[in-house]
This record gives structure tokens, sequence and C-alpha cells, in this order.
């Protein structure tokens, strides 16, 4: 998919630059993962080539249970679990989480994460 379309179809504010900032700054690294908290503490990691505006794939990352597929457990260095969903389709991101959601921060994903996500989405 697009990035105008995941723009288009999430209502959440903020969306639209966080998405801009963070194609550029994985185009200006030469990343593929990106990653945005939202204030409801739940974040989401794009896969995506930045060179195209195209996004391959969208995760969701939680400290919460939620009835999606799961590709995974990560654990950070401070003991913290988060449970990562893979997303279907954008209408499954409006009916779990909601439509009144802002993004927070936006970040090129590296280091052990980025690991973690190309040993368990990209194969």
């Amino acid at each position: 998919m697009k990035i105008e379309e995941l723009i288009a179809n999430l209502p959440w504010i903020g969306l639209e630059e966080a998405l801009q900032y963070g194609f550029s700054e994985a185009e200006a690294l030469g990343k593929n993962f990106i990653g945005i908290t939202l204030d409801n503490g739940d974040g989401l990691i794009l896969y995506v080539n930045p060179f195209l505006n195209d996004v391959y794939k969208i995760l969701l990352m939680s400290k919460s249970r939620y009835n999606l597929p799961s590709i995974g457990v990560f654990s950070n260095f401070n003991g913290d679990k988060y449970f990562i969903y893979d997303v279907g389709d954008i209408s499954e991101l409006i009916n779990i989480l909601g439509s009144n959601l802002k993004v927070i921060y936006v970040e090129v994903i590296k280091n052990v994460l980025e690991d973690f996500l190309y040993q368990t989405v990209v194969r």
C-alpha cells in the first residue's frame, strides 16, 4: 500500500506529519522500519520501502493483548515485554484502537528491535 492510503484511512491526529518525517528519515538512513507511538501507549511498526513510499506490513506493538495474529513477544533491556501483532487490514486498527488517537512520537527503528523484526517479519 502507498503512504497516501494509510493517511486517508487512519484519522489519527499527527499521523500524516509523522509518516512524512518517518519516511524521510528512513530514506536518509537506509532503514525499513518506522515506529509510531500513540497517546494510548501502543505503537505501530511499519515495514516500508522509503524510496517508493510503500508500506509492506503494519504491525501493532503493545503491552496489551489483542485478538490479532501474533508474530512474537519482544523484551527490551529493562525487561518490559511487548506483544507484536500482524495487522492485516487498516480497518482492524480503527476497530481495536478507535479513531480518537494522537501520534506523540515517530522514529526509525534500529538496533535490537530492528534485528528482531528482520528475523520475524522479513523471512
